[in-house]
């Protein structure tokens, strides 16, 4: 029998049962969702089945996923590597922050609150700068549909940081109970920064396989804008409004 982040237990049949049952949500939903371009729900899926089962089924799910999504987009050395990569240190990540007690959250440490600062403000002030400063070299066909995405980005970052430190002003001094809305902002932070971290990977990962000049890997890391700036906009929105429901939907499935 092994334990659930929770401290349930729980039996290997089951075990196998939650696993298979979430990697084809999985691969249902990125299949399903590949025809919406920047529209993308593994990393949702993965990062609230990872909080609830835990870090080692998150992992296992992960891996499952990764290598099984090859027989329907086919086996593509780069993608294996870069998918086989990401979403194993995703499901470490949220296996990880499962494991924080809700009672820290009602607290929610001084530290913990700068960090979540510093990501959402890091990120803001990221596209401010390849706004202002013109970093972003493509064709103009793409610059202002990449332009637009970035302030999106940059408007949402400022507005979740706004409400997140409003959120813990309120606990702090007023002893409001401001704890899930604490929860579901951290949360949304730590997805946020992981899915640039996942086109940041691959800028690494398909230069070095292919052993691109840097000419190219730099106009290759120009490119993978278009996907990186709707999937975050597409993160932020999903963790906001679906985390606590579906992390609620995995927590009641466990009790069977």
């Amino acid at each position: 029998m092994h334990k659930l982040n929770g401290g349930k237990k729980i039996s290997p049949s089951k075990e196998i049962a939650y696993i298979a049952v979430t990697c084809a949500l999985l691969l249902g939903g990125q299949y399903v969702f590949s025809f919406v371009v920047g529209v993308e729900v593994v990393t949702l899926i993965l990062a609230c089945f990872a909080c609830v089962f835990g870090i080692r089924r998150g992992v296992i799910c992960a891996v499952a996923f990764c290598l099984l999504r090859c027989l329907i987009y086919g086996f593509y050395p780069t993608v294996v590597i870069l998918y086989l990569v990401y979403y194993p240190l995703l499901a470490v990540v949220f296996g990880g922050l499962g494991h924080i007690k809700d009672a820290t959250f009602e607290s929610f440490p001084l530290y913990f609150a700068a960090i979540i600062n510093v990501m959402l403000l890091g990120i803001a002030a990221a596209c401010a700068l390849c706004c202002c400063l013109d970093l972003v070299k493509v064709s103009r066909v793409y610059k202002y549909t990449i332009y637009a995405l970035l302030w999106l980005i940059f408007a949402l970052c400022i507005l979740l940081c706004l409400a997140f430190d409003g959120l813990f002003i309120a606990k702090k001094f007023f002893k409001k109970n401001t704890a899930v809305l604490l929860k579901v902002i951290a949360f949304t932070s730590v997805g946020a920064v992981c899915t640039v971290l996942f086109t940041l990977f691959d800028d690494i990962i398909t230069p070095l396989f292919f052993g691109y000049d840097k000419l190219t890997a730099l106009a290759y890391f120009y490119s993978s804008f278009t996907a990186m700036l709707p999937q975050t906009v597409c993160t932020i929105v999903t963790f906001t409004t679906l985390f606590i429901p579906l992390t609620c939907v995995f927590k009641r499935a466990a009790k069977f």
